[in-house]
């Protein structure tokens, strides 16, 4: 079964929309001071916000098929 380009389209769309919340987290950790969330979550927030950076750059290609 071969997708169409509509379909693949809808469906990176659905994949990038079902990660945004993990992005939001990732980001909303990397603005909590040391006090509140330690540097580990400094740390993690880094991580995952380069991580859902080259998750996105993966996704772009799909848009051009």
């Amino acid at each position: 079964m071969s997708l169409g380009d509509d379909q693949l389209l809808d469906l990176k769309d659905a994949i990038a929309t079902a990660f945004r919340p993990m992005e939001n987290l990732f980001k909303i950790m990397g603005s909590a001071s040391v006090d509140e969330g330690g540097e580990m979550a400094r740390l993690c927030s880094e991580i995952g916000q380069e991580l859902a950076r080259s998750f996105r750059a993966k996704l772009r290609p799909m848009h051009g098929k």
